[in-house]
């Protein structure tokens, strides 16, 4: 019967049976019942609920009542969400429905009406929710969740959703959904009402997919585009145009675009299981001149630079993506472009409070909180395979061994097919078991690569749509490079999705992505590069190394009939690796490199990583006997390799691999540490004859002295060998990054900017064409030559030209500094930049105009080439942390990494008031401890004070190392109880240092000024942290140093706030505190973040307050 019928007069049962016909199939072809409302009228819904009221009021309760709830699951499902959608405001789902319906609640009919729209989910096979911890309430949260969002704060989602794309380029909406997620479970949202909260946490793949239609909303309504095609409810359109129509909404740089192209541009982490382990994989860099970038990457407190290789000299095309190993476990990453320091993009790495890290059959990350697919994935966590716990069953696939440092994580491949949830680490993650759409890619082409470093198709993708949505309405769009819409295709599930080939030209040559969307949460989307008939050969298939690089190759390379390429068929020599060729069809081209398959070698150590080589290995004998590290060799083959060390023309050494899979094999080198101490070269060798050498090893000493003459640098005792360079730092002008030269018969010609630039360090390596290394940091005392010299830089600007005249002794160039990292740079490296009795004078200068400029310093601070354990006894030396900020505050909060902490703690705080842009900024580093001490309740007040365990670590300092070991087996935020444990240990290890003789001395006369200055300050705050961290019996020796500590910390804090005794007192412990963070830096860093958390408060708090 149709609905037009219902006009005839119909009981209630008969309307209920009606609606419920008609209601039905659309249940059964959506995912949640808020995909339903704009296809049944509001008068409609409530009209069915008024007829459930009558019915209901007939029986009141009892199981009669029950029955009368399940009679009809469609109606009641759909017409309960409806009232959450349209009608909830803060809390009022019962008493609205309760008026709908007609009736006066009774004390079951809560749990009665929950329990039946629990059922009545579960037979329309919609999902419950139920494994979703707390989802608002049993009944109401999960009411909420199916409506999607009430329209009440539709506008709350909106907010953050548009602040975090535009605080985060590039941003994929299951990256939103899992901040989101995160934050919810968390700190929480301020001003932000709990179902949007909940959706976003326990939402699932509905709320990524709800995101992602709501990024092409927020776009479409900014731009003035239609609105037809964005398959939103009609009331999120409404909430959109009428927030973008009163406030605005700002268009993100990237808007637009799908969410397979927008992840391009931010990096991610990425799995190579048979090889280096866990990879941050940098975008391509459109605009590099030559092709070529250089990446500043923080992994935790440990900064490198990272150049891209360029694929051609003179190229024009973007930088391509490069892969950095993460070869320890670490916290968090930042990376920024050279140059571009102030544009960090950061991201979590190893999660204390979620530590399982989960990659697809593609390796890609699964972001956090989101379910895993019922399919093979890659599981990376703290402990072993049995640490695993399974709800259902998995089989084991394989299990891959990780990088030396990685000691104590596991990495497993298993089948979560017939799991619900798997958990390790304290981290649980739900299977995904709603069938999606899938869209299926043929295999990458073998050998060749897009410029960026994208996989290459042949063939047009599949597209399957499940059989159990046969119901639902899909549509399925294919977008070019830059997002815009080329093909679209409308069909129900009983049709073929793939019809939409036929509306695109062919052959088809680009990069392109196809969304394929239906019922919430079950649609996919992939980015693919197709070249079709696209195949290649390549004559050896395997490329072994030989003297002089690789074998000599030939590639043959076929394309389908209307396809143009630049050339098909190309030769290589042995120092040719790639080449780089055009195809197009259509007037759509990619450039595509051709890299034959070949052999490669990298290496892993705990300080010095070479990413995979097409040349042998140089290692320095040194470092290998100190850290070992691996040695990963990829032969292409199942194979039983043997590595020979072969010295003096003789093999001494056999190595068998740790392990071996898909052609990949890695040898632990501490087997031969100690037989490198009677050998100082040696080479690694395939073969006993020596013929085929993957790694060289060699003394650290590749020249035994320096001479200037003329422009030039003679090397004594040069060794010979290919690829030998200098590299020349500049100590009137350190913050510039070392010149690289190559050495040519033990000379090396000077760069202009280096003749007449005053003293040069000088430092050789032996560099890799294949594979750029990192710029080599300014040289330890021992590892380099000084060339003296008279003179300082005069080709920078006036600022740069100043400074290093001033370095050199001349000061007539009185300049203004703008540029504090150069200062930085030279206040750091004062010691090695061979300045004589200077040094104090320079160290004055540069110390007085820091504390003039305390903003523009603190902001500069982190980008220097200052050690990070130097930080903080730089800040205390030259004054910044009393300093006065109030000046100082930015409306953004400033970039927070491991390494820049300090600083940014301290200008996120320069108004004394902390944001919730700054404090969720500083939970990515510090913790959650950073809410529970801004609300006054430290939860680790106590951890890092010496206790009764210290004496027995102080005599066991094997047990004590074990410790520090275990408790830093997963990275936790810098203020968690095992950082601060940790960061106290470290200086129980390291007290009877020299610079701490002083401060032992007189522990207990500082301890007691400590003491009464606090009591004179007079914050509460202040003076329970301080007891918090009083030993409990001892107040002198070093046992109290953690206590000093905290103390000196406070003090300052309440100095920079004005507090003039406070001020009188750092300034004159000033030497003993500096001494106490070069010791102890963690320590130092800690208590200066614990105490400006404690002085200062939340923003919203002075509000009130003023309020």
């Amino acid at each position: 019967m149709s609905e037009q019928a219902t006009n005839q007069k119909v009981s209630p049962r008969d309307l209920l049976d009606i609606r419920e016909k008609s209601w039905r199939p659309r249940a059964e072809a959506v995912s949640l019942a808020a995909e339903t409302l704009d296809l049944i009228p509001a008068h409609r819904r409530e009209q069915a609920l008024v007829a459930f009221g009558r019915e209901l009021r007939r029986e009141g309760p009892g199981p009669v009542r029950e029955r009368l709830l399940r009679r009809w699951p469609a109606v009641h499902v759909l017409a309960t969400a409806g009232v959450a959608a349209d009608h909830y405001e803060r809390g009022t789902f019962w008493p609205k429905l309760v008026s709908v319906l007609g009736m006066i609640s009774d004390p079951e009919f809560q749990r009665d009406w929950g329990e039946a729209f629990l059922e009545n989910l579960r037979k329309l096979r919609m999902p419950t929710f139920e494994n979703d911890g707390d989802a608002g309430t049993r009944y109401v949260g999960r009411i909420l969740l199916h409506a999607g969002m009430p329209t009440y704060c539709l506008k709350d989602f909106f907010r953050i959703l548009a602040w975090k794309r535009g605080s985060a380029p590039g941003l994929t909406p299951e990256e939103f959904v899992s901040w989101a997620a995160t934050k919810a479970a968390g700190s929480g949202f301020a001003n932000v009402d709990m179902p949007v909260q909940r959706f976003v946490r326990y939402g699932d793949e509905f709320a990524v997919d709800v995101a992602d239609r709501s990024f092409e909303l927020l776009d479409a309504v900014a731009s003035g585009s239609p609105l037809d095609d964005v398959l939103l409810p009609q009331r999120f359109c409404e909430v959109a145009q009428e927030l973008h129509d009163r406030r605005g909404i700002e268009l993100p740089s990237n808007g637009g675009q799908p969410a397979a192209i927008r992840q391009d541009v931010r990096p991610r982490l990425v799995l190579d299981p048979y090889g280096q382990g866990l990879l941050l994989r940098l975008p391509p860099v459109g605009d590099a001149p030559d092709g070529r970038a250089v990446w500043v990457v923080a992994l935790d407190e440990d900064t490198q630079q990272v150049a891209t290789e360029s694929l051609w000299p003179g190229s024009t095309e973007p930088a391509p993506q490069t892969d950095v190993a993460i070869v320890k476990p670490v916290r968090s990453a930042s990376v920024a472009l050279a140059g571009r320091e102030h544009l960090q993009l950061p991201l979590i790495v190893v999660d204390d409070k979620d530590p399982l890290l989960a990659f697809g059959e593609d390796c890609e990350l699964i972001p956090r909180g989101l379910p895993l697919p019922a399919a093979k994935v890659w599981l990376l966590f703290p402990g072993t395979p049995d640490s695993l716990r399974v709800t259902g069953s998995i089989p084991f696939v394989a299990e891959n061994p990780l990088p030396p440092c990685w000691s104590g994580f596991c990495l497993v491949q298993v089948d979560l097919s017939d799991a619900t949830t798997v958990s390790a680490g304290g981290s649980t993650r739900t299977v995904r078991k709603f069938a999606a759409a899938q869209i299926e890619t043929a295999p990458p082409v073998h050998g060749i690569r897009t410029t960026t470093g994208l996989p290459v198709i042949a063939e047009l993708p599949r597209i399957q749509i499940p059989s159990s949505m046969a119901n639902a309405d899909w549509d399925v769009t294919l977008h070019d490079s830059s997002g815009a819409t080329i093909a679209r295709h409308r069909a129900t599930g009983a049709l073929d999705s793939n019809e939409l080939w036929d509306s695109v030209p062919r052959p088809l040559v680009g990069t392109f992505t196809v969304r394929v969307r239906g019922p919430w949460g079950r649609g996919a989307s992939r980015a693919f590069t197709v070249v079709e008939g696209l195949s290649a050969s390549f004559s050896p298939a395997w490329r072994h190394f030989v003297p002089r690089g690789l074998q000599t190759c030939t590639a043959q390379v076929r394309v389908t009939e209307g396809v143009e390429l630049t050339r098909d068929r190309m030769d290589f020599d042995e120092r040719k690796r790639d080449f780089v060729l055009r195809a197009g069809a259509h007037s759509q081209y990619r450039s595509l490199v051709i890299t034959p398959p070949h052999m490669t070698v990298a290496y892993q150590a705990e300080h010095f990583v070479v990413s995979p080589s097409v040349r042998p290995l140089s290692l320095i004998r040194e470092d290998v006997r100190e850290s070992p590290g691996e040695l990963i060799l990829d032969i292409g083959a199942d194979a039983e390799p043997t590595l020979h060390l072969i010295a003096n023309n003789r093999v001494i050494q056999k190595l068998s691999p740790r392990s071996g899979r898909s052609g990949v094999y890695r040898f632990v080198l501490a087997e031969i540490a100690d037989t490198l101490r009677d050998y100082p070269q040696a080479s690694l060798a395939l073969s006993e004859d020596g013929n085929l050498v993957i790694a060289t090893i060699r003394p650290r000493t590749l020249f035994t002295g320096v001479a200037l003459i003329g422009d030039e640098l003679h090397l004594s005792d040069c060794v010979s060998v290919e690829g030998l360079c200098a590299y020349l730092f500049a100590t009137r002008a350190p913050w510039r990054r070392p010149a690289c030269v190559p050495v040519v018969d033990g000379r090396v010609k000077l760069p202009a900017w280096l003749v007449d630039a005053g003293p040069i360090l000088v430092m050789a390596r032996i560099e890799d064409p294949w594979v750029p290394l990192a710029v080599p940091d300014w040289p330890q005392a021992g590892k380099s030559r000084l060339v003296e010299a008279d003179g300082w830089v005069t080709d920078g600007t006036p600022e740069e030209n100043a400074i290093s005249a001033f370095l050199a002794g001349d000061d007539s160039q009185p300049v203004d500094v703008i540029d504090f990292v150069r200062l930085w740079t030279v206040r750091a490296l004062l010691p090695s930049l061979r300045l004589g009795t200077r040094m104090a004078e320079i160290s004055d200068a540069i110390d007085t105009e820091i504390y003039a400029n305390p903003a523009a310093a603190l902001a500069a601070l982190a980008g220097s080439e200052a050690q990070s354990e130097a930080i903080p006894s730089l800040m205390v030396r030259t004054g910044l942390a009393w300093a006065n900020l109030a000046d100082a505050h930015e409306n953004s909060a400033p970039p927070w990494t491991v390494r820049g902490a300090l600083p940014a703690a301290l200008l996120s705080a320069a108004d004394s008031l902390w944001s919730d842009e700054e404090i969720e900024a500083a939970i990515g580093i510090c913790g959650d401890s950073v809410t529970g001490l801004l609300d006054g309740n430290d939860p680790h007040a106590s951890a890092g004070r010496m206790d009764e365990s210290a004496e027995l670590l102080d005599r066991e300092p094997g047990l004590r190392e074990q410790f520090i070991r275990e408790a830093g087996l997963v990275p936790k935020g810098l203020l968690s109880a095992e950082s601060r444990v940790i960061a106290s240990m470290e200086l129980l290890r390291d007290r009877r240092d020299p610079k701490l003789e002083w401060l032992v001395k007189h522990a207990h006369s500082v301890l007691k000024e400590g003491e009464r200055l606090l009591r004179v300050i007079g914050d509460p705050a202040s003076q329970k942290a301080f007891d918090a961290r009083c030993h409990r019996e001892r107040d002198g020796g070093w046992r109290v140093l953690p206590t000093i500590s905290m103390a000196f910390a406070l003090a300052a804090r309440h100095a920079a706030r004005g507090h003039a005794e406070a001020n009188k007192w750092v300034v004159r412990e000033q030497r003993p505190w500096a001494d106490l963070a070069a010791v102890a830096p963690q320590l130092v860093t800690i208590d200066l973040i614990i105490a400006e958390l404690t002085v200062g408060r939340r923003a919203e708090e002075e509000a009130g307050g003023s309020a």
